[in-house]
């Protein structure tokens, strides 16, 4: 699975490194996605992580969060004009 190309919604994630200090060692699971926050379900109910310069892991796959800061219905657009395959 490649979280830049695919829905993530449903994967369980942990962040690595953010430019929020708080955000660091957060985990949880992701219930919602928007252009600019994920919704984690953690063990302390809902948290939004905002998709500033930041790493995560999913899947034991590290993500840039730059680089998914759209839209999840507009990741087709991008990976066509892209030339992502």
């Amino acid at each position: 699975m490649n979280p830049y190309l695919t829905d993530i919604i449903g994967s369980n994630v942990r962040v690595i490194k953010h430019s929020d200090p708080s955000m660091i060692g957060m985990e949880g699971k992701v219930v919602d996605e928007r252009k600019n926050i994920l919704t984690l379900e953690t063990g302390n109910g809902e948290k939004i992580l905002p998709k500033t310069s930041g790493i995560l892991l999913i899947n034991d796959q590290r993500i840039n969060l730059d680089r998914i800061r759209f839209r999840p219905e507009d990741k087709m657009k991008k990976i066509r004009r892209k030339g992502w395959q």
